[in-house]
């Protein structure tokens, strides 16, 4: 039976291999480091950067909830008609007045987009590894099992310690 601190090391770990970072996806040619050349300290510093930017991630999702809320849609409504917006066979159901609040509110996350992936890139940075390490080591960890396993282990420590 899995404790809530083992569970909540498990979703994380789910997280990692379901989408490594946002810089990987958005940069697919990245080349994956052989397991054999990742290192324990690498996978260390790795593990930091991406606990650092979860939580980085979660107050940047605080903020951009504000940020739509204070535009005058809930959340809800603002991912409903996001979702529509952006299916091109799906037609909006919403008024004039939701469609302009949903405009306003995405251009004001535009706004924070760059800010955010600037925190990103430092967190990365701060942690000891380059952009493209990581992207490596992201690549090489969602290709390699053992390596997954090492880094669980790690995250577990982390989590713990």
């Amino acid at each position: 039976m899995l404790t809530v601190k083992r569970l909540k090391i498990a979703l994380i770990f789910v997280a990692i291999l379901g989408s490594v970072n946002m810089f990987a996806q958005a940069q697919p040619s990245v080349t994956p480091a052989k397991a054999e050349n990742v290192s324990d300290a690498e996978l260390q510093q790795f593990a930091d950067a991406y606990m650092a930017m979860q939580k980085e991630n979660q107050q940047a999702q605080q903020v951009m909830a504000k940020t739509i809320e204070e535009e005058g849609l809930e959340l809800d409504r603002f991912n409903e008609i996001h979702k529509a917006s952006m299916d091109p066979n799906t037609e909006i159901e919403a008024s004039e007045e939701e469609i302009a609040m949903h405009k306003a509110a995405i251009a004001k996350l535009e706004k924070l987009q760059p800010e955010f992936e600037a925190k990103m890139k430092t967190i990365i940075e701060d942690s000891g590894l380059s952009l493209d390490r990581y992207q490596a080591l992201g690549a090489a960890i969602q290709a390699d099992q053992a390596l997954q396993q090492k880094l669980q282990g790690i995250m577990m420590k982390n989590v713990q310690g």
